[in-house]
């Protein structure tokens, strides 16, 4: 049987796919990995470690197939997982995740330096401030490794590097780099970057991200079993190929991406814009009107690691609890939050608590505070674009988890449509690789030929009237904690702070 491959470099796991041209998962090899954080607010990870999960997840799949029968190869990977590496392609330091907050104090003087109205006219895009974009965090190593800044040829993504090592070959998209990319001339926007005092060309060549880049080199070959010659296409951004591989293709249809992190919103040709939310390319004449939180599927594994529950367990807790946690709130910014307050320094946080709730119920509260969180996003992506009548189509590992579809349904008062394969990842840059070769004509098409959801949780109107109220309650929750949160968050990115013994991060239970 033809297939494509996907991979999905995610910021816990790698997750390889073989997918038929209809779509249909033949086989799926994942490797989990850690996060380190040398520091409080520090994320990171070894990007070789991503290559050689990558080569062992390409030798299990060859077990169950026939290499042969492999048209082509599509990565995607999660945005901001910035890695510096050499003329040769090697790694001259750890990549750092999207969790990682240590340019917060960078974010702070770049907004002093210019308007966001500002920044965005340099980069043709608008977006929310944040210490994991990409100039931020190249104003930190000006300011605290330099070294690293002198000694860097190229400033690459996850999904960048894999595909270097698989093609020898330096090639990336433009969407992956936004922030760092004007998007009307599809490079640097080297002035501003002279200005800042850093580095005006990091970046590799750009191009589509079907766009077949190389092919399996000789080397690859040797590491991975994959046949030599095997092209290779560009890939996309975590987000936009997930949102390709769930197949919300279309004016308006909505999307929620599940993950350690978690997406929310649609798809439109409107030009959008609020500041809580980010408006960036999609496929051509459409954009995505999201939002993002730091730790959606990242909660709820905090909370099994931490307590030594497996997810299994966690599902069966929380289902005993009636909806509402009897009053019991979770506050899910275990690591800031972005969307839709944009605060580094916001904490998590559980409120309410009373001597008979049991584990049963900060278990529900974890699965209610991030389906309330995510409804922040949607009532502003609807207040802007308008009301939108159609469900939302849930992808991601947690798509898998019924009860939190359930819950999600009754707080945001909608359908929900759950993905048949629930790895959109791995599917969206499998679908870029059967139009880079040819077997579907655009974008579009594949995602037609190759998406599949069905009909999941509706409203329950009592239950979705319980949360309607519990929702009021959450909504206060931010505003009064912020100066608390404010007064009592540890700046950690002091350049002459000693490091502390390094603190593995697993989030890969909703992978």
């Amino acid at each position: 049987m033809e297939c494509v491959l996907g991979i999905d470099i995610g910021s816990s796991s790698v997750k390889l796919g073989a997918f038929a041209l209809d779509g249909h998962p033949i086989c799926i090899a994942t490797r989990d990995y850690v996060t380190e954080e040398p520091r409080a607010g520090w994320r990171e990870q070894d990007a070789e470690v991503w290559w050689e999960s990558v080569a062992q997840c390409a030798r299990e799949i060859q077990a169950q197939i026939d290499a042969r029968e492999i048209l082509g190869i599509g990565c995607t990977g999660h945005l901001s997982s910035h890695t510096f590496v050499d003329q040769e392609g090697r790694p001259l330091r750890p990549s750092l995740g999207f969790q990682d907050q240590r340019a917060l104090r960078e974010t702070e003087e770049l907004a002093s330096l210019m308007s966001r109205e500002a920044l965005a006219a340099e980069l043709e895009i608008d977006l929310p401030p944040a210490p994991s974009w990409p100039l931020p965090r190249l104003m930190w190593f000006r300011n605290h490794e330099p070294a690293t800044l002198e000694k860097a040829s190229y400033l690459v993504q996850a999904k960048d590097f894999v595909n270097f090592r698989l093609t020898g070959d330096f090639a990336s998209d433009a969407s992956s780099n936004r922030g760092l990319v004007n998007f009307s001339t599809g490079r640097e926007p080297e002035e501003l970057l002279r200005r800042l005092g850093l580095p005006v060309r990091l970046l590799p060549s750009l191009y589509a991200p079907h766009a077949v880049i190389g092919r399996i080199s000789k080397a690859a070959e040797q590491a991975t079993g994959l046949p030599k010659g095997l092209p290779v296409v560009t890939g996309w951004n975590d987000l936009n190929a997930s949102v390709l591989g769930s197949g919300t293709i279309k004016e308006g249809d909505l999307f929620d991406v599940t993950g350690s992190s978690e997406h929310v919103g649609m798809v439109t040709s409107k030009p959008l814009r609020l500041p809580e939310l980010t408006y960036a390319p999609f496929l051509k004449g459409k954009n995505l009107f999201y939002g993002v939180i730091s730790s959606g599927g990242a909660s709820l594994g905090w909370y099994c690691q931490t307590f030594g529950i497996t997810l299994e367990e966690a599902a069966e807790l929380a289902v005993s609890v009636a909806p509402g946690a009897e009053s019991l709130f979770f506050l899910p910014y275990l690591n800031g939050e972005r969307s839709p307050v944009w605060d580094a320094r916001a904490a998590g946080a559980f409120v309410g608590i009373r001597s008979h709730h049991r584990q049963g119920h900060f278990v529900r509260a974890v699965l209610e505070g991030v389906a309330f969180d995510l409804f922040q996003i949607l009532e502003l992506v609807e207040s802007e674009h308008g009301p939108v009548a159609g469900p939302i189509v849930i992808s991601g590992g947690a798509a898998q988890m019924e009860l939190w579809n359930e819950i999600k349904a009754n707080v945001w008062r909608r359908s929900c449509h759950i993905v048949q394969t629930t790895q959109t990842g791995s599917l969206g840059a499998a679908m870029l690789a059967a139009v880079g070769v040819g077997a579907y004509q655009d974008c579009e098409a594949a995602a037609r030929g190759m998406a599949r959801v069905a009909k999941g949780p509706t409203v329950v109107p009592e239950i979705s009237a319980r949360y309607r109220q519990a929702y009021g309650h959450f909504r206060n929750l931010y505003p009064s904690l912020r100066e608390h949160f404010a007064q009592t968050f540890t700046e950690s990115v002091e350049p002459d702070e000693p490091e502390r013994p390094s603190t593995p991060q697993k989030n890969s239970m909703l992978r």
